[in-house]
């Protein structure tokens, strides 16, 4: 069974830390249109934030409960997180956290995201909006530079 351009480009999204970066050029390489592309890209690349989201806090809470070290370790991680970074996200948080998932370079995009909205405790359906905010504008940009580096290419060629 061989899949569509639609779905490779879709799949391909929700690669953790490679998402938009690795789906758009494909997508495009594939043949699909630039509308196509992003649309695929960027719903696959939400899926695995929203499943991030939504099992991240009862998975801390079970494994909390189950081992004393990573208990200590959680309680020590958010604290000292919270501490040192929330009067700058709370004063910057939601841009903070859209412009994160929005630069597409390595480590960022919505799983990054994800995990820095439960570290800082924001609400889930408020994180899953400004992560698909931030998803959306990375893939327009992304969108646009893969189009200019094929243009300039051309012009080249």
């Amino acid at each position: 069974m061989i899949l569509s351009p639609e779905l490779i480009t879709f799949f391909s999204a929700m690669l953790p830390f490679l998402e938009l970066k690795l789906a758009i050029p494909l997508g495009i390489e594939l043949g699909l249109s630039n509308t196509t592309t992003f649309i695929f890209a960027t719903s696959g690349s939400i899926i695995p934030a929203a499943i991030i989201l939504a099992i991240i806090s009862p998975l801390s809470n079970y494994l909390r409960e189950k081992s004393k070290k990573i208990d200590q370790y959680l309680t020590k991680l958010f604290n000292k997180t919270r501490t040192d970074h929330s009067k700058n996200f709370n004063r910057y948080g939601a841009i903070l956290l859209i412009i994160i998932i929005a630069i597409p370079i390595p480590g960022s995009g919505t799983a990054t995201g994800s995990l820095i909205a439960f570290i800082f405790g924001i609400e889930y359906w408020k994180s899953l909006g400004l992560i698909s905010l931030g998803a959306f504008t990375s893939g327009l940009l992304l969108t646009a530079g893969v189009n200019s580096i094929h243009a300039i290419v051309n012009v080249f060629a």
